[in-house]
C-alpha cells in the first residue's frame, strides 16, 4: 500500500476522527471518510509527481485515520491545484513572464523556497533497515573526479541539491588533498540509486536516467584550510555548468534556518553511498538515523586528539557501527520538520575511525553558514 505511506508522512499522527461531519478547505460541509471513498482526493493523491500545492491541500483535508488509512474531509480539489495533463515523471516549471532578463538567473541565486523543497513523497521508512527506496532523498548528489591520468571518473564525495544550479558539500571535497590524491572535481550526478546499474529498478518500478552535470566552479568557505586538524569552516558550494531538471527522482532539499539549535538526543539522518576518502563504499544508496551528541563531551574527546572544535561544528552518532560511514564525505546530515519537510542540518566533515562506540562524527553546522551560503549564491550566479 505504497500510496498510503505517502499521505501518512505528510500529516501529524492525529487520533482517529469518529465524527462524520467536517468542513473542507474550500469551506464546504462534507463527511470525514477514508481517502479510498473520496474519488477526487484519491485521484489527485495518485498523480505522480505530487505537486507541493496538492500535498498542501491533502494535508488540510485530513480529518483522522482508520487504522493506518488516512481519512479526509471529502470534496473537490480547487481548480488551480488540478492538472490532469501532468505527466508521471517530469516536474514542469511554472511559466514566468520575462522582461528581457532570464528569470532563472534570479531564481538560481537563492535556495529553493520552502514550498518547493524537501519533499520526500514516500513516507516514514527511515527507522530500521539501511537501504533506501529509489526515490528517497532525491536531493542527494554524487561528486565525480577526474584522475590526473585521465582514467574514468571516480566518485569520492557527496552533497545535496539546493536549487537548479547549486550543490552544497564540504570544502575538503573541492580543495586540498583530494585534488592530488583523487583528482579534479568534474561532475555532479543527480538521481542516482545503484552506481553499478545503468538503469535503476526496484520490483516493477524504474527510475529515470541519472543527470550527470559538469561542474562550472566550486566555492570553498574562505576560512577553510586542510592544514588545521579541526577542519573548521569545512563547507563549500558547487555551481553547475547547466541547470538541473527536476523530476520525481531529482528535487532540492530545504536550507535550515540560521536560528536552529538541535538538542542532545534529537534524531538526525544521513544518507549516501558510503563514499569516504578511504574509498569504501556501497553500490546502493544507504540511510541511517542517529542522535545529536553532547557538544561539550564531543569537544573533550576531540581535544584529546589535538582537534579544537568550534561553534560552527556539531556532533552526531557515537553509537557502535552507526555513523556517517553509511553516508558520504561532504554529504548531508538531515532532519525532518514536524510539517514533513526535509532540511539539511549539517555537512559530513570528519571523525575518529568509523562507527567507534562513544566517538561521534563531526559535522559542519549549516545554520552557522546560512548567510555565507546565500551571499555566495547571489554573488556567483552570473
Amino acid at each position: 500500500m505504497k500510496c498510503i505511506a505517502i499521505l501518512y508522512s505528510f500529516t501529524t499522527l492525529w487520533a482517529s476522527a469518529y465524527s462524520i461531519s467536517c468542513v473542507t478547505p474550500l469551506g464546504r460541509q462534507s463527511q470525514c471518510v477514508s481517502i479510498y471513498d473520496c474519488k477526487d482526493l484519491l485521484t489527485a493523491f495518485e498523480q505522480r509527481p505530487l505537486k507541493s500545492n496538492t500535498v498542501s491541500f491533502l494535508r488540510q483535508s485530513q480529518c483522522g485515520f482508520e487504522g493506518y488509512v488516512p481519512r479526509v474531509c471529502c470534496g473537490p480539489m480547487p481548480s488551480q491545484v488540478l492538472d490532469r495533463t501532468t505527466t508521471r515523471r517530469p516536474v514542469a516549471k511554472p511559466f514566468r513572464p520575462t522582461t528581457g532578463v532570464d528569470p532563472t538567473v534570479d531564481e538560481d541565486s537563492y535556495p529553493s523556497p520552502r514550498n518547493e523543497c524537501g519533499m520526500d513523497t514516500n513516507g516514514d521508512r527511515l527507522y530500521g533497515g539501511q537501504f533506501t527506496d529509489l526515490d528517497e532523498f532525491p536531493w542527494m548528489a554524487l561528486l565525480g573526479y577526474q584522475p590526473p591520468n585521465r582514467a574514468p571518473l571516480t566518485y569520492q564525495c557527496g552533497g545535496v541539491l539546493l536549487n537548479h544550479r547549486y550543490v552544497l558539500t564540504a570544502a575538503h571535497c573541492v580543495v586540498g588533498e583530494i585534488e592530488s590524491v583523487v583528482g579534479k572535481l568534474a561532475t555532479a550526478r543527480l538521481g542516482e540509486y545503484d552506481i553499478q546499474s545503468e538503469i535503476d529498478c526496484l520490483s516493477d518500478t524504474c527510475a529515470d536516467p541519472v543527470q550527470e552535470i559538469s561542474v562550472h566552479s566550486a566555492y570553498p568557505n574562505p576560512g577553510y584550510s586542510d592544514k588545521v586538524k579541526n577542519r573548521k569552516d569545512d563547507i563549500a558550494l558547487i555551481r553547475l555548468a547547466k541547470r538541473v531538471k527536476y523530476t520525481y527522482y531529482v528535487q532540492p532539499i530545504c536550507l535550515v534556518d540560521n536560528s536552529l539549535r538541535l538538542g542532545v538526543g534529537n534524531d538526525v539522518f544521513v544518507a549516501g553511498w558510503g563514499k569516504t576518502e578511504s574509498g569504501k563504499s556501497s553500490p546502493v544508496k544507504l540511510k541511517l538515523n542517529m542522535p545529536i551528541f553532547s557538544k561539550s563531551d564531543c569537544v573533550s574527546k576531540y581535544r584529546s586528539l589535538g582537534a579544537e572544535l568550534t561553534d560552527g561544528q556539531l556532533c552526531a552518532g557515537g553509537i557502535f557501527n552507526q555513523d556517517a560511514c553509511r553516508g558520504d564525505s561532504g554529504g548531508p546530515l538531515m532532519r525532518k520538520t514536524p510539517s514533513g519537510v526535509w532540511e539539511t542540518v549539517a555537512v559530513v566533515s570528519f571523525g575518529y575511525g568509523c562507527g567507534q562506540d562513544g566517538w561521534p562524527g563531526v559535522y559542519t553546522s549549516v545554520s552557522s553558514y546560512v548567510d555565507w551560503i546565500k551571499n555566495t549564491m547571489r554573488s556567483t550566479n552570473i
